[in-house]
């Protein structure tokens, strides 16, 4: 796999996607997503599921006329949207998968579904370039989030140059809270 190429697609991806959704202001990911479904025309299911060290954080799952995104559910909010956003990826470049989970692993996960529905829910283990891609795209995207709604500097007197100006940005943007 060559890296530079899978981030260039990446960055191609994010760049398409967000000219055809853009950002809602202040971020919120299922106001993006309703977004999202209406560029598609095809609608995205959220499924939060309890996590436990070991499993898998997110999942996703194309139906004939939607998808479905299995998310942790017991992590942070931002944590929440990056994995969201990394099963989005999957989606959107329509990767495949294979099923990776035992029966007795979607019994303690989904008690209430049963286990071969929900084994084929969380049907996401794939190659290298695949994940590549799907984590690539959410850090892209997440990053593209944060840029556009950071706060203003506080304190700070903007620099005179615009070379500065624009270091001061990134780095606001990198350190500052969101």
């Amino acid at each position: 796999m060559k890296y530079a190429d899978a981030r260039r697609r990446c960055v191609a991806l994010v760049d398409d996607v967000l000219v055809r959704t853009g950002l809602p202001r202040p971020w919120d990911v299922n106001a993006w997503l309703d977004r999202l479904e209406r560029v598609r025309g095809r609608g995205v299911d959220l499924c939060a599921l309890s996590w436990s060290p070991g499993d898998p954080t997110g999942a996703w799952r194309k139906h004939g006329d939607h998808d479905v995104i299995a998310y942790a559910a017991n992590t942070t909010g931002f944590h929440q949207d990056h994995i969201i956003l990394h099963e989005v990826g999957h989606m959107l470049f329509d990767h495949a998968g294979r099923c990776l989970l035992s029966h007795e692993q979607t019994r303690r996960l989904a008690p209430d579904l049963g286990a071969a529905a929900f084994a084929h829910l969380l049907d996401r283990l794939s190659g290298g370039t695949e994940e590549f891609e799907a984590e690539q795209f959410a850090h892209l995207l997440h990053a593209r989030v944060a840029t556009r709604t950071a706060p203003r500097p506080r304190g700070h007197r903007p620099p005179g140059d615009h070379g500065s100006a624009a270091t001061l940005a990134r780095l606001t943007s990198t350190f500052d809270e969101v």
